[in-house]
């Protein structure tokens, strides 16, 4: 087939690659110029995640590993913090990583890919995976975006773990993520725009580097809330279909997650000869992803200053037991206690 996928991010990298390994002719178009595409996120995400999905790709993901955490530390607005044991939560050169994956696709950089203009006629299928812009499908009856930005700082030397604050109410969180050689993320996302931390950080650090700033809204709305999913021959993976974990911003495994269930219909379809089951990957997008629409519901009531532990047990116990099956896929515990304290706090 003939595919044209948009957005040359973590799902549509990975998407080219498998697509094209498949026997498809894809191109994948980018809107960034190459010399200036950069990959957004801390860079961090589970090594047993990544390590999957590498070994899928063709890749020896040990080559992309920047640091192996250990503990996280998260302060908490009642000043007092909470540590977190990791399990697999690593950095990695996200960038490599992704160009590593296309290094054999056809790419257009610098392609400001327009529906109105872009020859989807031309393509069997066009993949949406623009993320947020969500460039080529109809725009979903509610959204919630949260405003954020983050820098890569370089002589970083008194910080080799990863760092959280909550916000109160959970409005957001204030991040710094090591790589190596004394160079890391630092990064807030708030829906006050405060950005508690970035100047304290800069203050207590004087002698670190910008070396690069990078802004983006991150979605929190789960694929419950971001139908429809499809469009014609239009399909939206990832981000743009709402894979986000909510009490996280987190993307990367979610996107590759949803990627998985794309490539299971589509191997279906096009091996029977049929056209993309598009009712079967929207229940299966939506039957994986189920919980967070739980999750999201337990953010907004706590920014909403309306979560009660007891009156809202059951989408705490949701989200404790969802996350506590699939716990090597986050890359840290997840212990009950630690939950609940973690969220009467902020």
């Amino acid at each position: 087939m003939k595919l044209a996928v948009i957005g040359a991010g973590v799902a549509g990298s990975f998407l080219s690659n498998m697509l094209q390994k498949s026997g498809h002719t894809v191109t994948l178009f980018e809107s960034s110029k190459k010399e200036s595409h950069w990959p957004v996120c801390a860079w961090g995400a589970s090594r047993h995640m990544l390590e999957y999905f590498s070994k899928k790709a063709g890749l020896d993901f040990d080559n992309y590993i920047f640091h192996v955490g250990k503990r996280l530390k998260m302060d908490l607005p009642n000043n007092k913090s909470e540590y977190l044991e990791l399990g697999g939560l690593v950095t990695y050169n996200k960038k490599q990583w992704e160009s590593d994956l296309i290094s054999d696709v056809n790419i257009v950089y610098g392609a400001n890919c327009d529906k109105r203009t872009f020859p989807i006629g031309d393509y069997d299928y066009i993949i949406d995976c623009t993320g947020f812009h969500r460039s080529f499908l109809p725009k979903p009856k509610e959204d919630f975006i949260i405003p954020a930005y983050e820098y890569m700082v370089e002589n970083v030397k008194d910080i080799d773990e990863f760092h959280v604050i909550g916000y109160r109410g959970a409005r957001g969180y204030f991040w710094y993520f090591p790589l190596e050689d004394g160079t890391g993320f630092i990064g807030a996302g708030d829906i006050d725009r405060k950005y508690l931390g970035i100047k304290e950080f800069f203050d207590s650090h004087p002698n670190a580097k910008i070396v690069k700033k990078i802004g983006r809204p991150i979605r929190l709305s789960p694929p419950k809330m971001m139908e429809p999913f499809s469009d014609k021959n239009i399909i939206g993976v990832g981000e743009s279909i709402g894979t986000v974990f909510p009490m996280l911003g987190e993307g990367i495994i979610p996107s590759l997650l949803c990627c998985e269930i794309f490539l299971d219909v589509f191997d279906k379809s096009t091996s029977n000869d049929t056209k993309f089951d598009e009712k079967a990957y929207r229940d299966k997008v939506l039957k994986k992803f189920q919980y967070y629409y739980d999750v999201y519901r337990i953010v907004r009531l706590k920014m909403d200053g309306k979560l009660s532990t007891v009156k809202h047990f059951n989408l705490l116990l949701s989200m404790y037991k969802n996350m506590k099956k699939d716990e090597k896929r986050f890359g840290f515990e997840i212990d009950f206690d630690k939950m609940r304290r973690l969220v009467n706090a902020l």
